[in-house]
């Protein structure tokens, strides 16, 4: 097994321990070398009111010559991220986009739900894998 697919199997392994993540409204984050990924706090998100949200996450490849990006992984079915598939060069921004469905399951109190970023270096401590975590309240 090579070390990409054994590293996506962590990665969803961690999605199922972390559990269910929210967020409320659309936001640009933008990372650079933090070794244990970006965790975003919604606060509070009111279930009854919406019905999914947006978000936009902005990686700038500050660390290599060139990344290649194969893709992003999301955690459940309840958040739809993409990110556009292909080589980043040095200051190059990587946007994943991602949709938060509140709705599509029982999400009740604190919720955290995450994504990753796949690449093919060393980006985070989980080596290829860039970890985005959204949390909050759902009511």
């Amino acid at each position: 097994m090579s070390k990409k697919y054994l590293y996506i199997i962590i990665g969803i392994l961690v999605l199922v321990i972390i559990g269910f993540a929210t967020h409320e409204k659309t936001v640009t984050l933008v990372m650079k070398k933090k070794e244990d990924g970006t965790t975003v706090d919604f606060g509070t998100l009111k279930k009854k009111n919406t019905s999914s949200k947006n978000y936009t996450f902005k990686y700038v490849n500050d660390m290599h010559d060139t990344l290649k990006v194969y893709g992003v992984l999301d955690g459940c079915d309840c958040t739809k991220s993409m990110v556009k598939e292909g080589i980043y060069h040095r200051n190059d921004t990587i946007k994943i986009e991602t949709n938060y469905n509140p709705n599509k399951y029982n999400d009740k109190g604190l919720t955290v739900k995450q994504i990753f970023l796949v690449t093919n270096k060393t980006v985070s401590k989980f080596d290829t894998i860039y970890p985005l975590t959204l949390k909050g309240i759902v009511e």
